[in-house]
């Protein structure tokens, strides 16, 4: 029998922010984490791995000739019955030497044999130029995947631009459920344009992660549960790409402009409880103006007699103006 397992967008460092909010505090779960964080902020002992192996990419793109850059963690041991959290081993510092447009991130779990295993070991993941913190006023350049959306594409003209003076930090996070310890492995295969290869340009993508509630973890009982969370932007801008972050049972996630009384999307499973989620992808958009509130509304639909662990997440990115 599968036990329930936690995960959960732990507070990393800081990042550029839009508001003043007061910075929390590490939870005990962290501290086993201080250690690595201590070691992280000085780079001569975790140096950034240069990402320069690029390949030919088969994805064909108006914006110039698209390349793949590949990197991965090694075989991990996930603990019977329990989440490794931000595995130190697993995370990476990353940069790249020269400028390059990310369109496309995909993710994905191999045992010991490269093969993917029946199970879903994949809880998320960030690649972006901070540490991810569970404070949602932080602004960010970067990119997710998660169990439920382990690949994630960019509509055309638009990407999110790193540059040699970017730092960049890959943060992923396993699960293991079952009641026996396992190893495997995750892939990444990010797909850029660099900027040398443009032949016209790109507009760039800034993105934010929001939760339901915080800390993000929380436990569903038997039948549906829903739950919200109120915010406003202060700045103008257009989403262009919005993706979900559930757990198994999880059904929907929707974001909702308040200000407007209309729903700007939600996305919903495409099959079962542990199938794929919908994402919103839209070149054109859904602008918004500066104080509008914003709803994020989750439903869970739990059908088991036990409390299930949950976490109901939207990632956001959009473009500025």
């Amino acid at each position: 029998m599968a036990r329930p397992g936690t995960c959960g967008f732990e507070r990393f460092g800081i990042g550029a922010r839009w508001s003043t909010a007061p910075k929390g505090h590490y939870n005990r779960r962290d501290l086993r984490f201080a250690i690595y964080l201590i070691a992280f902020s000085f780079p001569a002992a975790f140096a950034a791995d240069t990402l320069t192996n690029f390949r030919h990419s088969p994805v064909i793109s108006e914006y110039g000739a698209a390349s793949e850059v590949e990197f991965s963690t090694p075989l991990m041991e996930l603990e019977a019955g329990s989440l490794a959290h931000h595995l130190p081993a697993a995370m990476k510092n990353l940069r790249f030497d020269e400028p390059v447009w990310v369109i496309g991130y995909k993710t994905a779990i191999v045992d010991r044999q490269g093969k993917t295993p029946r199970e879903n070991y994949l809880c998320h993941t960030f690649l972006a130029d901070q540490h991810v913190d569970q404070h949602p006023e932080y602004e960010l350049k970067g990119i997710y995947s998660d169990a439920f959306t382990p690949e994630v594409r960019l509509p055309a003209g638009f990407g999110i631009l790193f540059t040699p003076s970017d730092p960049l930090h890959w943060m992923p996070m396993f699960n293991n459920r079952l009641d026996d310890p396992v190893r495997v492995a995750m892939k990444v295969v990010l797909t850029v344009i660099r900027a040398k290869d443009l032949t016209k340009p790109l507009k760039p993508l800034y993105a934010n992660l929001r939760s339901v509630q915080a800390p993000h973890l929380f436990f569903v009982p038997p039948g549906k549960d829903e739950r919200a969370i109120t915010f406003t932007l202060p700045f103008e801008g257009s989403f262009h790409f919005l993706g979900t972050h559930l757990h198994p049972y999880g059904a929907s996630v929707e974001l909702f402009n308040v200000s407007r009384n209309e729903t700007v999307w939600r996305g919903r499973r495409t099959g079962g409880p542990e199938s794929p989620m919908e994402v919103y992808t839209s070149s054109g958009g859904y602008a918004f103006h500066a104080g509008e509130t914003f709803q994020i509304r989750s439903i869970y639909d739990n059908p088991t007699k036990e409390k299930i662990d949950a976490m109901a997440g939207l990632f956001m990115l959009y473009a500025r103006k």
